[in-house]
């Protein structure tokens, strides 16, 4: 068997050099919370003049409980219209970034007080094109209540995006954590997606690259991971490419990997690793969709071992509850993996290689004062102490006024779209000629 390694070549490009060329230097357009906090920062983004420059936020480290907009919008409930203020923050700007310094250490959490898929995201992307988040967790917690494991709550819903991408990034949930890019396209790598069932979700071309899926406890019940709804015509779905699979061991050889929602539904894994393992059919029925395309490629379980593909199911009920065999096999083909990379799956627009994250300097110190060549790629730098961001400059040098004895700094550049780059070496106070 013909193994195909997609995130090796991810890795290779990321290596030899970063894609996008010299660039002028700028400042971030927000910091949350020194210019306000995160619901301000996303409408400064959406009420600025200039829609075709990039608008750059980047949230400090730090735990956020947000409320959302406030619109007040509806819901039925035991047959009866509430009204009550959105938990939402909707992003309808075009073009913007919304950057921390990881998903640890950046968790951006809204509660909502009554579910559904489409009032509770914790952040909506509503035809923001070109969006580009890295190094947040997104949690969506419903009722604040960690065993709500039953109810719809979004942690991010994009809506007619096109080109997004989410580099480093948690989302949070249980049912339907990700609802995904309706009518668009989005590029994820190097991501985490926790939930229980249908926790991703939604129609759209969506390539996951390197991620990390995660079966949270679903009481007593089975996971699904996904509930895709891909669009007729589409020719790619939902694509995931060398993730990782893990879970509680109640899921062990009880989830399955998707289930067709509606429309013409496509999912397919490719060199995926499962540390839990799904049940024997794989997949399973939901509202009488049959899918376009369920398939896998070189799944293996923990130990790497290739699982057993013969069992997966080729029937779906449909309407009519009738079972109908599907016209593909479960089992992709060498030659078939071999189309699902990204750049057939998305042409000529390369979000691997705008994802790339930019080298970090070689640093000198003497006295108060740090210097390092001039990154052309970088467009601003964070100055770090103990690891813990500082202050961010346009410049390649940066000068203290106070410290103290075995403090370490170092830099981290800023990508075009403002993710930051792996930490340069540390040089620690007092500096020595």
């Amino acid at each position: 068997m013909k193994f195909i390694r997609f995130g090796f070549l991810i890795c290779v490009v990321f290596m030899v050099s970063a894609v996008v060329n010299a660039q002028a230097k700028w400042n971030y357009d927000f910091i949350v919370p020194d210019d306000g906090n995160f619901v301000q920062a996303v409408s400064a983004a959406n009420n600025r003049a200039d829609m075709s420059k990039r608008f750059r936020i980047f949230v400090k480290p730090s735990y956020y409980r947000i409320k959302g907009d406030g619109t007040i919008i509806s819901t039925v409930e035991n047959g009866q219209k509430i009204e009550f203020p959105s938990p939402m923050t909707v992003l309808t700007a075009p073009n913007t970034s919304i950057c921390g310094d990881s998903w640890t250490t950046t968790q951006i959490e809204n509660c909502p007080q009554h579910e559904g898929i489409s009032i509770t995201s914790t952040l909506f992307l509503n035809g923001a094109d070109s969006t580009y988040i890295q190094d947040v967790e997104l949690w969506s917690n419903f009722r604040n209540d960690p065993n709500a494991f039953a109810n719809r709550a979004v942690a991010l819903n994009e809506k007619n995006c096109k080109g997004n991408i989410l580099k480093q990034v948690s989302l949070l949930s249980m049912q339907d954590t990700y609802y995904t890019n309706s009518g668009g396209s989005t590029y994820l790598e190097d991501c985490r997606i926790s939930g229980t069932v249908d926790f991703i979700c939604g129609g759209g071309t969506v390539y996951f690259n390197h991620c990390d899926l995660k079966l949270l406890p679903r009481g007593g019940k089975s996971d699904v991971v996904a509930a895709p709804a891909t669009e007729p015509g589409r020719k790619y779905g939902y694509v995931f490419a060398d993730c990782y699979i893990d879970g509680g061991k109640e899921q062990d050889g009880r989830f399955h990997l998707g289930r067709p929602w509606q429309k013409a539904p496509k999912a397919v894994f490719l060199n995926c690793s499962m540390n839990v393992v799904p049940a024997d059919e794989g997949w399973t029925d939901m509202h009488g969709t049959v899918p376009s395309l369920f398939a896998e490629y070189n799944s293996t379980d923990g130990n790497f071992g290739l699982l057993d593909l013969s069992k997966r199911r080729t029937a779906f009920t449909d309407g009519e509850k009738r079972l109908v065999n599907v016209n593909y096999s479960p089992a992709l083909s060498d030659e078939e993996a071999e189309d699902y990379t990204v750049s057939n799956v998305f042409g000529d627009w390369r979000p691997d290689e705008r994802a790339n994250q930019v080298r970090p300097p070689v640093l000198h110190a003497s006295g108060k004062t740090i210097t390092w060549e001039d990154i052309p790629e970088a467009g601003c730098y964070a100055i770090l102490r103990d690891r813990k961001i500082i202050a961010f400059t346009t410049r390649n040098s940066y000068t203290f006024y106070s410290s103290y004895e075995g403090a370490c700094y170092c830099v981290r550049c800023a990508n075009w779209y403002g993710g930051l780059g792996p930490r340069s070496e540390e040089v620690v106070y007092p500096f020595r000629k």
